[in-house]
């Protein structure tokens, strides 16, 4: 028997050149639509993502089940590719905060619903076009184009090498490679501590960044209001950052002192507010877990113990990031948020309080000659920065060259905060009362182009000065 095994002849089946690269196609596909997005946007993608080639492999074989498999597969590993874009598009978002925001997904501003929206329609739509349009292949031809891709991707993956260099200023920004597997370099920049983290409460360490709170007089002054600006950035042209906060340079006749400057900031708001009230880097997001006692000792507590009245202001809802839990342990003694202003006019931004219904409430706090300190965090320059919103049209961003709308939008939203903000220093109440704002993170902007060519990435901007 075995003399017949050895001595028998064979042959290999012909090798058909046109179902090798008929299956070398299909398993390609699910690439191109990403490819152009990165291309659109100038965020960074490996040119195959080999994650796919498995699932394709399972969808071109006979058996339904396989098929099933693939497709699902298919499915489920698009959310890799749309995770690492979502990260570069939107800096602030790492992935556990991707998971804690999900819950607010329907109060999140209208073009976040339609991307996701139109995300998951695809990722659906992709595998199951895919099965329903393609021919099956016999198994030697789906092994040898699947070994041809495979063996050739983890040629390039394993030797690191790159199409070009990524900018590395963001999460998945350095990954052009020419193969890779997205759901690889996602778990391995997250070190997946968000599924640990998520039970358990956030850590703190001092801080790294410089803050403008260290700024403040000593001792303190009597009247202090505190401002974290929603996607302040730093415009690169002089001439567009200096019209930006022009209505507050230009009152520096009423003003006893004003100064202003560029720091380096975090990724996203929360983390800017805890570095900025209590001189903290924050790792986690359950700031509900965290006992008041083991709750570092941030500025509006020393003030407070100083006999301060201490408010706090968000025009979203409390429960986003815990700020209904988490600023009465920093020390605000008065905390309001939007469902405690239910009849303030509501923009686009989370449908949250705008900013303009805000400044009579400074103003009528400082009426009172008392120690006092006012917090507030701005919101109507959220990300996707609306239209609607916008009513000043001082900042022209075509006679400055700012071409991308998105860009132009932000730009104009922090112009109109900042002349509404002048306006407040001019009323009687706010006298005598010191100022000091900073943006919370770099603005978030869709074009890649844009964003590097009209901000100082990841700079943001601060004001300090105090009113005669």
């Amino acid at each position: 028997m075995s003399e017949k095994i050895w001595s028998k002849e064979y042959s290999f089946p012909p090798v058909k050149a046109c179902n090798i690269i008929y299956a070398i196609i299909l398993m390609l596909i699910p690439n191109i639509i990403f490819l152009a997005i990165s291309i659109i946007t100038e965020t960074s993608r490996p040119l195959i993502n080999i994650d796919y080639v498995i699932p394709v492999l399972l969808i071109l074989l006979k058996r339904p089940l396989y098929k099933w498999v693939g497709v699902i597969a298919l499915s489920v590993l698009t959310i890799s590719d749309v995770t690492m874009f979502i990260f570069q598009l939107f800096p602030f978002m790492d992935l556990e905060g991707a998971l804690y925001l999900a819950p607010f997904f329907l109060q999140a501003p209208t073009r976040y619903i339609v991307f996701l929206l139109v995300i998951l329609i695809y990722a659906i739509a992709l595998p199951v076009s895919i099965k329903s349009f393609s021919r099956p292949i016999d198994n030697y031809h789906l092994l040898l184009a699947s070994g041809i891709v495979l063996l050739l991707s983890y040629s390039f993956s394993v030797n690191g090498l790159r199409y070009k260099e990524g900018s590395g200023t963001t999460f998945g920004s350095h990954n052009n490679y020419f193969a890779a597997s997205q759901t690889s370099i996602l778990f391995s920049i997250q070190d997946m501590r968000f599924v640990q983290k998520a039970s358990i409460e956030p850590s703190f360490t001092p801080t790294k960044y410089k803050r403008v709170a260290s700024m403040l007089e000593r001792p303190y002054n009597n009247k202090i209001l505190f401002i974290v600006v929603e996607s302040l950035g730093v415009a690169k042209k002089s001439d567009v950052q200096n019209k930006i906060i022009e209505p507050i340079t230009s009152q520096q006749p009423i003003l006893e002192f004003y100064e202003n400057g560029i720091y380096q900031a975090p990724d996203s708001t929360i983390k800017a507010e805890i570095k900025e009230l209590c001189a903290q880097d924050l790792d986690g997001y359950g700031l509900r877990m965290v006992a008041e006692s083991e709750f570092p000792f941030c500025l509006p507590k020393q003030l407070s113990d100083k006999g301060y009245r201490t408010a706090a202001l968000h025009g979203a809802n409390g429960k986003l990031y815990d700020r209904f839990s988490w600023y009465n342990k920093a020390g605000f003694k008065d905390v309001k948020f939007s469902e405690n202003l239910f009849e303030a006019k509501r923009c686009k931004a989370f449908n949250g309080i705008c900013d303009d219904e805000i400044f009579p409430i400074i103003q009528s706090y400082f009426e009172k000659n008392e120690p006092s300190f006012f917090y507030w965090m701005t919101l109507t320059a959220h990300a996707t920065y609306a239209q609607k919103d916008i009513y000043s049209k001082r900042l022209d961003c075509e006679s400055y060259g700012v071409k991308d709308n998105e860009t132009c939008r932000n730009m104009m939203l922090q112009a109109q905060f900042f002349e509404s903000l002048a306006k407040l220093n001019s009323q009687p109440e706010m006298k005598g009362v010191e100022v000091v704002l900073i943006g919370d993170h770099q603005p978030p902007i869709t074009n890649g182009i844009a964003r590097f060519r009209e901000y100082d990435y990841p700079l943001v901007t601060w004001l300090h000065y105090k009113i005669k």
